[in-house]
């Protein structure tokens, strides 16, 4: 089915065009992560609040959906629709480079990568902890881009700033706010986060390698002892009657001369 839906022969080429411009997957999420501002505003909260995951909701109360709808909960804001736009420019860079096929595992990783951390905390006896928005798929892609362009410029108001330098700077300050105010766990969802999309990217540039369980080596076969080239009494007597006593080498008529002796003494 994956290959149905995302070719490998179309893996490089746009969704669809729009006029004479391009239009590629990353830019329809970031579409449908602005419309989903519009879905969360009609519908209510109320409503909205049935697609957010937590670990109650989706093992207790078998909302199963959860997992993979909460990044269409997004309350109307300014700092999601410059995400959305910010994901539309890196994700289309990323998709570009990497093909639709791996961006699409990256996109689904960093989707479960929370639901998944969340739900182990929950385990270990955490409670309270939600997943709801696109903001960290968002920040995910943007690492990724850092990652695949470490040394691109990026402009930030009259600066020019290297991309691995702004994804540290991001890295950082959320990091810090997290030890500030003692939240482990988001910290850890943070950590995460980040590192899946590092990590995914240096494994399809081939800087990473998953490490290989050792192959079980054939079991060997005993060889075949070799025959023994000193003939047997029965091999003598059975040349004899086929070739007469005057057949018999030196060897082999010391060999039955033993024999001979040996039938002696046993009588």
């Amino acid at each position: 089915m994956f290959n149905s839906w995302l070719p490998e022969s179309k893996d490089r080429l746009p969704l669809t065009w729009w006029k004479t411009h391009p239009v590629y997957l990353a830019a329809i999420i970031a579409l449908a992560g602005a419309a989903s501002m519009i879905i969360t505003a009609v519908l209510g909260y109320d409503l909205m609040g049935h697609f957010v995951f937590t670990y109650d909701s989706a093992f207790r109360q078998l909302h199963l959906w959860t997992p993979l709808t909460y990044i269409l909960v997004n309350p109307p804001s300014l700092w999601t629709l410059v995400g959305c736009l910010l994901l539309w420019n890196f994700g289309e860079a990323v998709e570009r480079h990497l093909g639709r096929r791996a961006f699409v595992w990256l996109l689904l990783l960093l989707l479960l990568v929370s639901p998944l951390l969340v739900t182990l905390i929950a385990l270990a006896g955490g409670r309270g902890f939600a997943c709801m928005g696109i903001t960290q798929l968002e920040f995910g892609v943007f690492i990724a881009f850092a990652t695949l362009y470490p040394n691109a410029k990026l402009n930030v108001f009259i600066l020019a700033v290297e991309a691995w330098v702004l994804a540290a700077v991001f890295v950082g300050i959320n990091a810090l706010v997290c030890i500030g105010g003692r939240d482990w766990s988001s910290l850890f969802l943070l950590a995460a986060n980040v590192g899946t999309a590092y990590a995914f990217i240096r494994y399809e540039t081939g800087a990473l390698k998953l490490p290989s369980l050792p192959k079980r080596s054939p079991p060997q076969t005993r060889k075949p002892a070799k025959k023994s080239n000193i003939p047997t009494v029965d091999d003598i007597l059975d040349k004899i009657s086929h070739q007469g006593m005057h057949s018999l080498t030196a060897e082999e008529r010391r060999i039955l001369d033993q024999a001979s002796d040996q039938m002696k003494r046993k009588r």
